[in-house]
């Protein structure tokens, strides 16, 4: 049966959002299973969300002062928490920290999703305050707790979902999504791409996201002149900013999809390739359990060109029918272990 209401704390509700525009299909699965959800968050931007919906920003697209979040927060938090059947968190712990006085003078739990390779003081506090940790797959957290329940990632499968076809005989056409970060590790996919021009294949690059932090600017910057000393203008491209809402096509009309991470966290973007149908490549070894007979055509060691350089050119040099059958098994195995519905489904379930 349907708990109530939920009430959501999260740090931008914004289907435009590169990084975080995904969440917005979180709350409307979230809004099949209650009567009423709201929603705190930090910022409001483009939303097209159900009536049952209700979203509360805190102003920060307005620029709006920390002691004016702060009163808001609280004042919003005393009136949703006691009408809620519980409160889901968000990605950051401090949102676990800061409401926990008030769920617990209502006596309401705190289930908290967290997916991130970092351990820190907050993050060990909100671990005590909270009533369960979810997370996409126990290993891609570095800590351990008897409160951690695996539930896989959200990814809304027929959203992703393409009809492909591999019998083209045109460029490779490959995608690497992310911000413009140095821990993206963008700079093995540049290598990469020399090697396999000097070995004259037939392929093309494009690298979507933006810098965040001031730092990534620079690293931009050593990008673009990667690039150019290389001569690798005419096949890699640094498209930029994406909105999360215009992001699926990229996907569709790609052919391989790159993660070049250090093992750890579940990169969505993997997923949402592996959604989309194309073949993903990934340095991260927590994939391991979801590529299953297929861990060494499509997972490569961390900083190694080399290897990724020869992993691309394998799939380059294999029939259709060897891509298609790849591809098959990777939508099988998203669909089987982090489709959005049945994530939501398990979260929802612990309120109950």
């Amino acid at each position: 049966m349907a708990v109530r209401n939920l009430l959501i704390i999260t740090q931008k509700v914004d289907q435009e959002d590169d990084l975080l525009g995904f969440f917005v299909d979180w709350i409307i699965e979230f809004s099949k299973h209650f009567e009423e959800v709201n929603v705190i968050t930090l910022a409001k931007g483009n939303c097209d969300l159900p009536s049952n919906v209700h979203v509360h920003s805190l102003g920060k697209e307005k620029n709006s002062s920390r002691v004016f979040r702060f009163f808001k927060f609280y004042k919003l938090l005393f009136s949703l928490v006691l009408k809620s059947s519980g409160v889901f968190a968000h990605m950051s712990p401090i949102f676990v920290i800061a409401s926990w006085p008030v769920a617990f003078i209502f006596r309401k739990k705190i289930i908290f999703w967290y997916l991130h390779r970092s351990v820190t003081l907050r993050l060990k506090i909100a671990e005590k305050l909270c009533y369960k940790i979810v997370t996409a797959a126990r290993e891609s957290l570095k800590f351990r707790s008897h409160k951690i329940v695996e539930t896989g990632h959200g990814i809304g499968i027929d959203k992703f979902r393409t009809q492909r076809s591999w019998s083209h005989d045109g460029k490779l056409r490959i995608l690497s999504v992310g911000r413009i970060s140095k821990i993206k590790n963008y700079e093995t996919l540049i290598e990469s791409a020399r090697i396999l021009k000097e070995k004259g294949l037939n392929f093309k690059i494009k690298i979507v996201g933006k810098p965040v932090m001031l730092k990534d600017d620079e690293y931009l910057e050593n990008l673009k002149f990667k690039i150019q000393n290389s001569k690798l203008e005419e096949v890699v491209h640094l498209v930029g900013f994406i909105p999360y809402s215009k992001i699926v096509p990229y996907y569709k009309e790609s052919d391989v999809v790159v993660g070049l991470t250090p093992g750890g966290g579940i990169d969505k973007v993997i997923l949402e390739g592996m959604a989309s149908g194309c073949i993903t490549l990934t340095s991260n070894d927590v994939f391991k359990r979801y590529f299953d007979g297929y861990v060494k055509e499509l997972i490569f060691d961390h900083n190694d060109a080399d290897e990724l350089a020869e992993k691309i050119k394998n799939i380059i040099n294999s029939t259709p029918k060897q891509k298609e059958k790849v591809s098959g098994f990777l939508v099988s195995s998203v669909s089987e272990h982090h489709q959005l519905k049945n994530m939501i489904d398990k979260i929802s379930t612990l309120y109950e």
